[in-house]
């Protein structure tokens, strides 16, 4: 993304992201990467005047924090490694009480792959993306990233040596660790000349992808609620302070972009189970699509009857109770956004519990947020107003916004909100809507 902050446009090149396919599930080859990222620049930058290019004061990266990149005496990518959504070492994370999403199971599995004597530190994938730009680096990783290693401790920003070691490496190859939103160089001076852009732009380390996306639409303060709806929909509350004690499995817990708070993470597999049932029932193709809002507001709100229970997390199962026998795909479809969105709110009433404090704001974001459907039945399903962002790529401006608080030491504007009103005479229906979602689900606990 080109972030101007004097423009209300947006200029996005975007290009998919290299995967390597293996036996063991697809994996990320960093160089390929990094390759990915000075080609999207390229483009980004053409045809822009000089002038221009020379008013270029950083660049910010974002990116999914759990993919690791093992490091050479020189500095450079060894092999592949996991990318964010590929199980490896699951068990072994579970019995050291890890989210198997972390990035502790992703170096666990290196560890049984790679010789050790060739390795001579580890970094996250928007670190080393951070050292290919930038002019000198000792691959510092943000705190924002770290909060999702699996071996960071939260509350003192600090590493835990003896759980990285768990994974079986030792802790002498950990990086330094800096905030959020920290400048950690200035640009290389070959890609200075390559792009006519000033040496002194800084590299800038924005943060977990999902967080940025929450500061791209102004989450600030405690007690809002941001949803990253996407393949992984998260719901991440901001908190002043942590709660006491140990949290619950399910419960995540790191440090926000902003380097002030903290939040609390839930997930659903939303995305996932769209894409699965969408494709069983044949309405995957565009066209179908396109009628898909339309048709879903003619179905009745209850979906005669039928209920779908989504997985938690990262379980992608779902389980469907009283198929009504003249539902038709449309119904069933509706059934699953309306489990979603039930399942969303237990989440956030769990969050609440676990906080005892109210959520004051929800904001959501991406794609499927756009949806009428959606909006609907999320605004009548909620734990306070909702109010979602247009902004296609939240995250890629959250990170050009803390860029620029680095930068230019201003506060950039976030992305304009709409609220998306409650239908107060529909609540009782919504409640019995929730009352029987939460009746089935206890059926499988």
């Amino acid at each position: 993304m080109l972030y101007d902050p004097q423009s209300p446009e947006r200029t996005v090149i975007a290009e998919p992201t290299p995967v390597v396919p293996t036996p063991h599930g697809d994996l990320r080859d960093a160089d390929a990467v990094v390759a990915t990222v000075l080609s999207c620049i390229d483009r980004l930058l053409e045809g822009l005047p000089p002038a221009e290019r020379g008013a270029v004061r950083g660049i910010g990266i974002t990116s999914l924090s759990e993919e690791m990149v093992l490091l050479d005496a020189s500095g450079r990518s060894i092999s592949p490694m996991p990318a964010w959504y590929t199980g490896v070492a699951a068990e072994a994370a579970r019995g050291e009480g890890i989210d198997p999403s972390f990035s502790w199971s992703k170096l666990r599995w290196a560890s049984e792959q790679y010789a050790a004597e060739d390795v001579r530190g580890v970094t996250t994938l928007n670190s080393y993306i951070a050292a290919a730009l930038g002019d000198d680096s000792d691959f510092a990783i943000d705190d924002s990233h770290a909060s999702r290693t699996g071996f960071f401790d939260v509350g003192a920003a600090t590493w835990q040596p003896q759980l990285f070691e768990a994974t079986g490496w030792p802790a002498s190859l950990l990086p330094p660790l800096v905030p959020a939103g920290s400048a950690v160089s200035t640009l290389a001076s070959p890609l200075a000349e390559r792009w006519g852009i000033p040496g002194t732009a800084a590299i800038v380390l924005g943060g977990h992808d999902h967080f940025c996306g929450a500061f791209a639409v102004g989450i600030r303060s405690e007690g809002q609620l941001y949803v990253s709806a996407g393949t992984s929909e998260a719901h991440c509350l901001i908190v002043d302070e942590l709660p006491q004690g140990l949290l619950p499995e399910q419960v995540g817990a790191g440090r926000f972009v902003d380097g002030e708070h903290f939040y609390l993470h839930r997930q659903l597999p939303s995305g996932h189970l769209y894409r699965q049932w969408t494709g069983l029932l044949g309405l995957a193709d565009e066209s179908s699509r396109a009628r898909e809002a339309e048709e879903l507001r003619a179905e009745p709100l209850g979906s005669l009857g039928t209920t779908v229970v989504p997985g938690f997390g990262t379980d992608v199962r779902s389980s469907v109770f009283d198929l009504a026998p003249d539902a038709g795909r449309r119904t069933l479809l509706r059934a699953l956004l309306e489990g979603l969105a039930c399942a969303a709110l237990l989440v956030d009433r769990e969050l609440i519990a676990l906080t005892g404090r109210p959520i004051t704001e929800v904001v959501a974001s991406g794609i499927p947020a756009a949806s009428p459907v959606w909006q609907q039945l999320r605004a009548n399903l909620a734990v306070a107003p909702l109010s979602v962002s247009s902004e296609d790529e939240a995250p890629a401006l959250g990170a050009a916004l803390l860029c620029e608080r680095v930068a230019t030491g201003t506060e950039g504007r976030p992305s304009a909100l709409q609220r998306v009103p409650a239908d107060p005479a529909s609540a009782a229906e919504y409640g019995a809507l929730y009352a029987r979602f939460e009746q089935k689900l206890s059926t499988l606990r």
